[in-house]
This record gives C-alpha cells, sequence and structure tokens, in this order.
C-alpha cells in the first residue's frame, strides 16, 4: 500500500491519459470510477502495475480504480495534483453513447452499460448514508423485538427517525443525485420530489379521497420511500428543461424555465409516471417474491453463489432499483437477506490463504484482507487482491455464499433497509433475520476458511505467477 498519494495520484493521473482526458471522477468506499473522454489513453498494464493500485476494473463506460480503504486520501490527492474538484456538473465533450450510431446505440450490451451507469451514479454517492441510517433503523428495531424499548418509548421513537428519516424522504436524495446524472436543475428536482411527498398529498393518499387536477382524475400512491416514480420523474425534467431553454431568452430563462418545469413535471409525475411505476415496479417485486417463495432454497442458493460475481462485474447495481422497490411495497427486501453470507465468505476465503501460506508477502496481503471484510463489510481487497486473483478461493466462497443462502431463503427473512453484512452489524442483523443469518454467515466464512485452506489455494499458484 503506497503511503505517499501524491505519487499515486500523478501516477494514475497519467495512467488514465492524464488531467484532460477525464471527464468525471467519483468514489465509492475503495474505488475511483473515472469517466475518460478517450479510452485509448489509457495505460492498463502500467496501471494496474502501480503499486497501492489493488485491481483495475471496466464496468460500461466506468473505468474503477480499486484503492483500499484509503480511497478518500487517493481521491484529495488527485484533486490536488489536478486542481480539479471533481464530483461537480461536467460540462465535458458530448457523451460517447451520443455519438454512436442508433444501431450501436440500442445494443443490448450497450443499453446494459448505461442502465448500470446510470444506477451506479444515482446511488452510489447515498450508500455511505444509506448504511448508517440502516444499521440504527435495524439497532432500533432489534430493541422493541428483544423488549429493550418501547415503541410508545421517545427513545425508540427518536433513534427510529433516525434510522428511518432518510428512507422516508428517499424521492428527496434520489431527486438530488438523478439531476446530477441527467443534468437537470438539482433544487428543481428536489422542489419536485418534495412536493410528492407532501404531507396533504400522502394524508389524501391514506384517506383514500378522490383527487383531481383540474378535473383530471389523479391515482395517488405512496411516494414517501418510494424510488422509481422520482427518478423517471427527474429523467422527464432534465428533457423538458433542455426544450424551455431553446425557447426563452437568457433575460427571462430563470424565472420561466423553474415556474413552467415544476408546474408541468409534478402533475404529469402524480397522474402518470407515479401510477405507471407502481405497476411496473410492483410487477418486479410480485414476480421475484414468487420465485422466493415458490423455490425458496433454489432461489436463495442462486442469489447467494450470483451476488459476488454480480459484484465484480458492477451488475449488482441493477438490483438496487428492485431491492429499494420491495422495501417500499413490502416494508422489506428478500433478496438481499439470501447474500447474508458474502462478506464472511470472502473474509473466510482470505483467512485460508492466510493460514495456508508460508509466503510473507501473501501473508501480509491476507489478513488485513480478512479483517477488512470480516469487521468493515469492505470486501475489494479480499476479493480483487486474493481470492479472484487465485480464482479457487473466490468460487469457493461464491459456493459457500450460495449454501448459507439457502438457509436464508427457507427461512423467509425480509430486512426492512438495505444492509451491509460484518462482525460489527450482525447483531442487528440476528435481531431481523433470526437463526438463520448466523448459520449463512458461519457456513459462509467458516466454510471458504477451511476449503480454501484444503483445497483452494497452496503456494505453487504465487510461484506460476513470479
Amino acid at each position: 500500500m503506497a503511503k505517499d498519494y501524491s505519487r499515486l495520484a500523478e501516477q494514475i493521473v497519467q495512467c488514465v491519459g492524464g488531467k484532460e482526458n477525464i471527464k468525471s471522477l467519483i468514489h465509492c468506499m475503495t474505488r475511483l470510477r473515472f469517466q475518460l473522454q478517450d479510452t485509448e489513453k489509457v495505460d492498463t498494464e502500467k496501471l494496474q502495475q502501480t503499486e497501492g493500485v489493488i485491481k483495475l476494473m471496466i464496468s460500461g463506460e466506468q473505468y474503477q480504480v480499486v484503492i483500499g480503504t484509503h480511497v478518500d486520501e487517493v481521491m484529495a490527492a488527485i484533486e490536488k495534483v489536478t486542481g480539479v474538484s471533481y464530483g461537480g456538473k461536467i460540462d465535458a465533450v458530448e457523451p460517447e453513447d451520443v455519438k454512436k450510431g442508433w444501431k450501436e446505440r440500442l445494443s443490448p450490451k450497450n443499453i446494459v452499460n448505461i442502465f448500470i451507469d446510470t444506477v451506479a451514479g444515482i446511488f452510489l454517492p447515498l450508500m455511505g448514508a444509506m448504511m448508517g441510517a440502516s444499521l440504527l433503523k435495524a439497532v432500533a428495531i432489534m430493541c422493541s423485538t428483544f423488549g429493550w424499548l418501547s415503541p410508545d418509548n421517545t427513545t425508540y421513537t427518536i433513534l427510529y427517525a433516525i434510522g428511518d428519516g432518510f428512507f422516508y424522504f428517499m424521492p428527496i436524495f434520489l431527486a438530488f443525485t438523478a439531476a446530477k446524472k441527467f443534468d437537470a436543475e438539482r433544487f428543481a428536482a428536489v422542489a419536485i420530489a418534495a412536493a410528492m411527498v407532501y404531507p396533504d398529498l400522502t394524508a389524501l393518499y391514506s384517506s383514500g379521497a378522490e383527487t383531481q387536477f383540474l378535473g383530471i382524475p389523479v391515482v395517488l400512491i405512496s411516494y414517501t420511500s418510494s424510488v422509481l416514480p422520482i427518478i423517471v420523474a427527474v429523467y422527464a425534467q432534465s428533457k423538458l428543461e433542455k426544450v424551455l431553454n431553446k425557447i426563452f431568452p437568457k433575460m427571462i430563462r430563470s424565472i420561466f424555465v423553474p415556474v413552467l418545469t415544476l408546474l408541468i413535471i409534478v402533475p404529469v409525475s402524480l397522474i402518470v409516471i407515479g401510477p405507471v411505476t407502481d405497476v411496473i415496479g410492483s410487477g418486479i417485486g410480485n414476480g421475484l417474491g414468487w420465485l422466493v417463495e415458490t423455490v425458496p432454497a433454489v432461489a436463495g442458493f442462486a442469489l447467494g453463489v450470483l451476488w459476488p460475481i454480480l459484484i465484480i462485474f458492477g451488475f449488482h447495481w441493477g438490483l438496487v432499483p428492485v431491492v429499494m422497490n420491495n422495501i417500499t411495497v413490502y416494508g422489506g427486501d428478500m433478496l438481499l437477506p439470501c447474500t447474508a453470507g458474502t462478506n464472511f465468505a470472502m473474509a473466510g476465503a482470505a483467512l485460508g490463504i492466510w493460514l495456508k501460506t508460508k509466503k510473507t508477502s501473501v501473508k501480509s496481503a491476507a489478513l488485513p484482507a480478512a479483517v477488512s471484510a470480516l469487521v468493515g463489510g469492505i470486501t475489494e481487497p479480499a476479493i480483487y487482491g486474493l481470492n479472484l486473483k487465485y480464482k479457487r478461493p473466490f468460487f469457493i466462497a461464491c459456493l459457500c455464499t450460495g449454501v448459507g443462502g439457502i438457509f436464508v431463503g427457507m427461512s423467509g427473512v425480509m430486512f426492512p433497509s438495505v444492509m451491509t453484512t460484518c462482525i460489527l452489524t450482525l447483531p442487528a442483523l440476528i435481531g431481523l433475520g433470526g437463526v438463520s443469518v448466523i448459520i449463512a454467515s458461519a457456513i459462509g466464512f467458516f466454510g471458504s476458511a477451511v476449503l480454501t485452506y484444503l483445497f483452494g489455494f497452496n503456494d505453487s499458484m504465487v510461484k506460476e505467477e513470479e
């Protein structure tokens, strides 16, 4: 792990084609995520060999440089080296998907890439707050379940509000990140979301009262905690704003564009977008719910095995809207619990490598990677630095996660919010999922550690690479 982050930042910027080649840059807990002007300028081989870079991943049009838990410092160093503060609005050259012909733009591969990139761009900035709120919400529910706090207790009310407030007003947060992704006016998007969750509208929905707007019937749904309606609404907003900006001259644009945007998009969202996306979301949720209820063991095993594979390709982001929709519609999600053993399995596989190897360089990487996944739920060092590198440990971890998923699937556990799994969150997860979560975590960790030690790794794998 490189200690001189300025030097590492310079090397990364150089390898991606220089400052001028960076269209946008964001980061998550362990990865730098680049959108580049010209991917031909990337020195992939040199970047992968750079000290301090764990792995280079390409997901859609996004170049993901896996750094580890010190990614914040590396991001700050890159901003200092380039003199650019990333993460804001990018007025760069025309996006690559626009330059492509219609046939290429509508190809299945390109559509999937755009979808994954869009979902990641909208949800990724929210993940830190989402995980923190999820844990606190789970703690509040656990306290109530075990009788430690009564739901009538004001301490419980405040604790639950801290955890659930984020999810209740989810459309407002999504409006901001979606506006950034779709290049729409951000605070106009927030205003649209605020109107959708306005208490009087929520009360109308709860009362079941007949609602009209200018004589047009409005089928109200619950927009609090919703996901799909606001994302589609902000996309429509971005298109409308472009049209209005062409119509109105600059001197009056700042007044008429936001007024007309709100006046058009909010009613359209309530009358058309909301009900349609609600039907779509409910259909997807019902279909997946039926699958889990009908063949829970098969569904649990499949989700457990495939989840780590989806993660390495970035495809797991495609399920995030489905998970959030399940939480909104059913009060909980039945998909993520089946993957509860993933982090424990990756930690166990890394521990198995640490126990088996006699090579100092591998030992020094394996133990921190195992601890990072086990304690913090951060699996990138274990996945990319070790398990995927030596192949067998990764697939052993996938298998053990799948076996654990069988027990969780058959138990019918639902998580009321998006949860990460690690030692720190396990008590709260146990409160939500009972014994099946313990079983899945134990199978993932101990099964992967033992099988990796016995069958998944030996030092000859390292020698072959050298």
